[in-house]
Order: structure tokens, then C-alpha cells, then sequence
């Protein structure tokens, strides 16, 4: 299978028993949640790991969830320190940002606006520490190995220093390729980003388990560090979801387009709203057409005007509820996966597999795929042949294939059957999920590195 497919195969044993399980610690800036694309993942991939055996320090803003675990830190200014004289420059915290792993920066006054652009770019200074607090709260949970998906400079000094303290195996797991992305556009970037790779390099020298999002990110990284990277993504309970599947080759009138995740500027909202675009335009031509968006509406709510560009367009909140999203997925006509084709969201995430790609699949329904090649989420589609895919920046080529997903009941099928064995084969939970915690699991039996 080529590394441009994003399929997972895990290559590591399962472990026998739940008595084999470690005592995880989990540092993260995204922690378990049903909301995010990150909590959706890390609370599929840990399902059924004893609730006693994971402790999570984190920095989310987003509510925690307690079904996957209920033992949290909260790290605040005490464990990520900024300079005292930079708070005015941060904004409240980007949670979409955190969620991909580090996106510094965000909205403040103007005067301080223009110095953070000037001096700092996109990444404020930032250091980790190992505070007395915490450290007692990681003593008394006697971890055994620690997970992260690492973050922005003063988390990664932070999992540094625990690893060092503790002496515990680390098990890396990179789910953007965000270090290729940040910490640019200031004065001062070049020493932010110097500081960065230091850090990137030797936490992954020292990890005893390295993961991906993908394929394709693992090939990558395997190339960029000179060590194997194993690949893990979100998973999907084929056994319960698969029965939902869309079976019907014709579409519906109107045709029922639908959008469901996140709506970020440096990943798809630029190529969301074009998809917006078309469907107004198609529209205006007396084509029977609608869309549904559903996402968070701190992503929406700033482009509110930007995507209601007709009355067929609605905007809705995420479903949070599995069987409604679900069922949603599979009474769709169409559904969409939007990738920006602008420089900067092609370096964040070109190297990224949405946590959507699994469900969207599994419930049959064709998918259309709007960004650039050379990104693995739509290379992924092409070469795996689930997602019908434009991939030039084109508003006429976009009405040209909703129309044709709409209209060739031959293409839908195909499209369909496809994207269901694809599913089954390499995103089921059945067999996904016990790659991942084999992995930690073996991770953990190792000695840690110095």
C-alpha cells in the first residue's frame, strides 16, 4: 500500500488482556471530548482502556469528557508561562488551534496587534515548566508511559522535562504537520522556530513509539528524522454504523448536500464558502439543490455571511449525538470535504487526515473532494478511488461535478461500494483500536531513553 493512501494497518500485537494495559499519561493541548476533531479521535482510540489506567494534563478550552477518563489536570499560566510583559498580545484561546496542535496567536488590541505581527509573527514566547503541583499530581498517579500529540514550544519543554524527571517510555503522535507552519512572519520567528526543531528532534530521538496521523505523514517523517513512524487516525465502529448505509444509487430533489466538521481558515473554510458559492450559482440556473453545514459555531458564526450565500443553505450546530450524525450522513445526497488551496493551509495540513474521513465513508453516501493534490486527504481519495475529486481551484469545474454526482447513478454506486470496503478494511475500530494500544502498551514494556 503506498504511503499517499492514508490507510492504517497496525503492525503491533494486540495486548491479551486489559491487565496489560499501562498507566497512560496523557499531555496534551486537545484533551477526550465529543466535539473536537481531536477528542472525537484520541476517545475512539483509547475506548475500553480502564478509566484508572489514563491521566490527562491538558490545556483545553473545550468541556472534557469523563467516559474515556476522569483523571485531568488542568495546566494554566503556572505550567505554559508566557512573558509578563506579552498577555496583552494573546487573545482567549484558539481552540481549533490547540486542537491541531499549536497555533499561536489570535486577535488583541491594534497598537499590540501590530507589535506581536512585527516582533513575534504567529508565535508568542512561551516556556514549559514542571511545576511542584503538578509533579505531585503525576507521582501520586505513578504513570507508566507517557502520549503526546506534543504543541506550541512551552508544551513540548513541559512533556521534555516530565519525560526527564520521570524517566518514563514517550509515545509521539503528530496529527498535522504543524512545525512546518508556525512560528513565522516576525522579527523574532527564526529564533522561535530554531527552538522549535531542537525540541521536535529530541523528543522524537528520545520516544520509544513514534505515530502519524497517515500514511502518507509517516512516510514523511520517516524521511525528515530518520526513524520509523507507525500510522493511527480516527476509527469507526463499522459492525454498528455500517447497517445505516445509504443503499440507494439515485440522488433525492433537491439534491442534499452536506458538510460536517470543523471551519477553519488554515485548513477549509476558504473552500467551504466556495462550495457555498456553487451551490448559490447552481441555484440561480433553477438546479434543485441545498446544503447543510454543521459545525461548531465559534467557526461559522465569523463567516456567517460568507456561506449563507442562499436560502438552500443552512448552517447548523455539530451533532454530538452519534445516531443522528450517523443517520444524517447516510440520508445525504452528497457529502463534501473542503481542502483551502492557499500556501499557508497547504503547509499546516497537507500532511493531515480529517477526523471525518472514517464516518464519511462508512455511511456510503458519494463524497466530493474539493482541495489540491500534493494533500494527503485528497491524494488519499484519488488513489483509494472513495471520493470523486476537483482538484483545480474552479467554481464552474465544482457546479460541473455536483452535477455529475447528482446525475450518474453508475458513479454513485461505485462510489459508494468503494468508500465502505475502505472503511472496513483500514478505519474499523475493531481492529484500528487495538493497534493503537498494543502500541502504547509495547511502548510502555520498554525501558525509557536518556
Amino acid at each position: 500500500m503506498s504511503a499517499a493512501t492514508g490507510g492504517i494497518r497496525p503492525t503491533t500485537p494486540a495486548p491479551e488482556t486489559d491487565e496489560v494495559l499501562p498507566r497512560v499519561l496523557f499531555i496534551t493541548p486537545a484533551a477526550f471530548n465529543h466535539i473536537s476533531g481531536g477528542g472525537i479521535t484520541f476517545s475512539n482510540l483509547f475506548r475500553g482502556w480502564p478509566r484508572d489506567r489514563i491521566a490527562t494534563a491538558h490545556s483545553d478550552a473545550t468541556p472534557v469528557a469523563t467516559d474515556i477518563c476522569r483523571h485531568y489536570y488542568r495546566l494554566d499560566g503556572r505550567e505554559i508561562v508566557n512573558w509578563s510583559v506579552l498577555p496583552r498580545l494573546r487573545s482567549g484561546p484558539d481552540s481549533a488551534a490547540v486542537e491541531a496542535s499549536a497555533r499561536p496567536g489570535g486577535a488583541a488590541p491594534a497598537p499590540f496587534r501590530w507589535i506581536k505581527n512585527v516582533v513575534f509573527g504567529d508565535g508568542l514566547p512561551e516556556r514549559g515548566v514542571l511545576t511542584p503541583s503538578l509533579a505531585a499530581w503525576i507521582e501520586e498517579y505513578r504513570p507508566e508511559v507517557i502520549y503526546t500529540i506534543l504543541g506550541g514550544i512551552g508544551m513540548m519543554e513541559l512533556v521534555d522535562q516530565v519525560q526527564r524527571r520521570f524517566k518514563l517510555p514517550l509515545v509521539v503522535h503528530f496529527m498535522d504537520d504543524w512545525q512546518s507552519a508556525i512560528y513565522r512572519g516576525g522579527l523574532l520567528s527564526i529564533l522561535q522556530r530554531r527552538r522549535m526543531r531542537a525540541l521536535i528532534g529530541r523528543l522524537v530521538a528520545t520516544a520509544t513509539v513514534r505515530l502519524g496521523i497517515c500514511n502518507a505523514m509517516c512516510a514523511a517523517y520517516a524521511g525528515r528524522f530518520g526513524r520509523p513512524f507507525e500510522s493511527f487516525q480516527n476509527t469507526v465502529d463499522v459492525a454498528r454504523w455500517s447497517p445505516l448505509a445509504t443503499r440507494d444509487s439515485a440522488a433525492g430533489r433537491p439534491v442534499r448536500l452536506l458538510y460536517a466538521g470543523s471551519v477553519l481558515g488554515f485548513a477549509q473554510a476558504a473552500s467551504l464558502v466556495e462550495c457555498c458559492e456553487a451551490v448559490a450559482a447552481l441555484r440561480r440556473e433553477g438546479f434543485p439543490i441545498m446544503l447543510d453545514i454543521y459545525g461548531p459555531p465559534a467557526h461559522t458564526a465569523p463567516l456567517r455571511d460568507r456561506l449563507l450565500r442562499d436560502e438552500a443553505i443552512r448552517l447548523h450546530d455539530v451533532l454530538s449525538d452519534d445516531d443522528s450524525y450517523f443517520r444524517s450522513l447516510a440520508a445525504a445526497d452528497i457529502l463534501l470535504l473542503p481542502v483551502n488551496f492557499d500556501a499557508h493551509s497547504v503547509r499546516y495540513i497537507r500532511l493531515s487526515m480529517p477526523t471525518k474521513v472514517p464516518s464519511y465513508l462508512v455511511s456510503g453516501t458519494p463524497i466530493l473532494v474539493y482541495g489540491p493534490t500534493g494533500t494527503a486527504q485528497v491524494d488519499y481519495a484519488r488513489s483509494a478511488g472513495w471520493g470523486h475529486v476537483v482538484d483545480r481551484q474552479d467554481r464552474t469545474a465544482l457546479m460541473t461535478a455536483i452535477k455529475r454526482l447528482a446525475g450518474d447513478p453508475a458513479l454513485r454506486r461505485e462510489l459508494s461500494a468503494t468508500a465502505r470496503c475502505i472503511a472496513a478494511e483500514r478505519h474499523d475500530s475493531a481492529t484500528v483500536r487495538i493497534g493503537f494500544q498494543a502500541a502504547l502498551a509495547a511502548a510502555a514494556r520498554q525501558t525509557a531513553h536518556g
